[in-house]
């Protein structure tokens, strides 16, 4: 990413190319790619993006300019940290990369798009690669399996590293045929699986949230569902849910979808008043009256709930 000509600033302990790199950071705003914040190409692999991310990081973490004077820069260099954190989050997660390179391809130029499409086909051949190495590994008899397990086991840690979680989990599910009684493989794969899970459901939610947006609840509804079924624990799945659920008349779904809300996140009130509603609707009575005590306990102030608390 080019820095812009601007004169230094006094009075501060950063050097003046830094200063001029905050001050681009700032300029562009959003503006510029993801790829470009982390100053790499759409084709670069899961391990180009990691060391560029770890490396401008460093440059702009507030801990390494910790008891230094930064003057005015303070507020850039946080701001610039946490715009490459954002991109590293993005960009080092293989189903948002995904979601985020299909809209990005929209506007880059042709050469970007190549870059891209080179990246797929080399992804592709890679896989294909790791695919073979884990069939061969997979035929491997004797004690010797143990030792292919612990190759597989190491190669996974490698490729989830780099964000490359749907390979990661073919070698430890290789690893796991191979060495069945080692925990760690197995602890290892279900951490990745649900962290693709939790992925997948931060997409879907997002596109729900989307289709919200532009009137369209019903389908908004069904996009809700499919991210709480891929993760449980997705509090605001559910709450979302529930609420377009309201929308639609589904009164029965309202109710569950925010009783598996609060169960989550107990803490929340509108969520937990959406649910006494819901109830009030249904003619559940003394559970509404249950859910619209607890609303006011957490909020006396809060003025529907009394209402609705007198109606019932």
């Amino acid at each position: 990413m080019a820095t812009l000509p601007t004169p230094a600033s006094g009075g501060t302990d950063l050097p003046p190319e830094l200063q001029n790199e905050l001050r681009t950071f700032e300029a562009v705003g959003r503006d510029i790619s993801l790829y470009d914040l982390l100053g790499v190409t759409p084709d670069a692999d899961g391990g180009t993006v990691r060391r560029a991310y770890l490396d401008r990081s460093r440059r702009y973490h507030p801990d390494a300019w910790f008891r230094k004077n930064v003057g005015e820069f303070g507020p850039l260099l946080s701001r610039a940290f946490q715009k490459l954190s954002a991109a590293y989050q993005v960009l080092s997660d293989e189903d948002a990369r995904a979601a985020y390179d299909r809209v990005l391809k929209q506007r880059l130029s042709v050469r970007e798009r190549e870059a891209m499409e080179r990246r797929a086909l080399s992804r592709e051949e890679q896989e294909r690669r790791q695919r073979e190495s884990r069939e061969r590994l997979l035929r491997t008899k004797g004690f010797a399996r143990i030792g292919a397990a612990h190759k597989l086991y190491e190669e996974a840690l490698e490729l989830a590293l780099n964000g490359e979680r749907a390979q990661a989990i073919a070698a430890l599910k290789a690893a796991r045929e191979l060495d069945p009684r080692r925990g760690e493989i197995a602890q290892k794969l279900t951490e990745l699986e649900r962290e693709a899970a939790r992925s997948r459901s931060q997409l879907a939610l997002k596109a729900a949230r989307d289709q919200e947006e532009k009137g369209d609840p019903q389908t908004a509804l069904k996009t809700y569902t499919q991210s709480f079924q891929m993760d449980p624990t997705n509090a605001a799945a559910a709450a979302a849910g529930a609420r377009c659920a309201t929308s639609l008349g589904d009164h029965q779904q309202a109710s569950t979808f925010a009783a598996r809300a609060v169960e989550i996140a107990p803490d929340d009130v509108d969520t937990r008043f959406l649910l006494a509603s819901a109830f009030v609707t249904l003619g559940l009575k003394v559970k509404a009256r249950a859910e619209l005590t607890r609303v006011l306990q957490a909020k006396p102030d809060h003025k529907e709930a009394r209402a609705l608390l007198k109606r019932v």
